[in-house]
């Protein structure tokens, strides 16, 4: 696995509930040209990882593994109840903010990773699905402000999962010359599902 830009734990949302963010991102893209609300798929963000080298099969195994037996058993972590909110903006980036308890799943994720957090993560890890990054020209706020958002909704997260997320490097048109600067990571790249566990939901939600 070569040219690993970040690595991304997060929580997988329910089908109904990917389409509702879906839906979100590809509105500002078509109201306000947006490109960065489309580069990812819509999780929950939980803990970025910056691994060098790149992580190979038998960590993901490893790692795998690790998350099954802390996912398992009668004491084992649950999928968290979460409800749909409003539109808020943390650190210049544009959510669709959650309320409900993600910090066990967090924890899990920060204590078996075995790959060390970036200095500066991509966008804030936080309940919520981010619909856009800042980008040049653009004042997220009033976007935000200009969305139809479905009414408030209670749902189980379905899975946990980790991306691993590559960026693509231009090449130069005469392959004598430079290489052209290279765009914002979310204008050029490709994004893999590398691992996904899927999560229990709590006794009282059975059945």
């Amino acid at each position: 696995m070569s040219g690993v830009e970040f690595l991304l734990f997060g929580l997988e949302p329910p089908s109904n509930l990917a389409r509702a963010t879906r839906q979100l991102q590809e509105s500002l893209y078509a109201g306000w040209g947006l490109v960065s609300p489309l580069a990812l798929p819509a999780l929950v963000p939980l803990r970025f990882a910056a691994p060098a080298p790149p992580p190979d099969a038998e960590a993901l195994r490893r790692l795998e593994r690790e998350l099954g037996r802390a996912l398992r058993g009668p004491d084992a972590l649950r999928a968290p109840r979460l409800r749909t909110s409003g539109w808020a903006l943390h650190d210049g980036a544009l959510f669709w903010e959650l309320e409900g308890e993600i910090g066990p799943l967090v924890s899990l994720a920060e204590r078996l990773s075995p790959w060390p957090a970036p200095l500066l993560p991509p966008f804030p890890v936080l309940p919520g699905f981010l619909l856009s990054l800042p980008e040049p020209g653009t004042d997220l706020g009033r976007a935000g402000a200009g969305l139809s958002l479905p009414p408030s909704a209670l749902f189980t997260a379905s899975a946990l999962v980790l991306l691993a997320v590559r960026a693509l490097v231009p090449q130069p048109l005469d392959p004598h010359g430079q290489p052209p600067s290279a765009p914002p990571w979310y204008r050029a790249l490709e994004w893999e599902q590398v691992l996904r566990l899927p999560l229990r939901a709590r006794k009282q939600e059975s059945g």
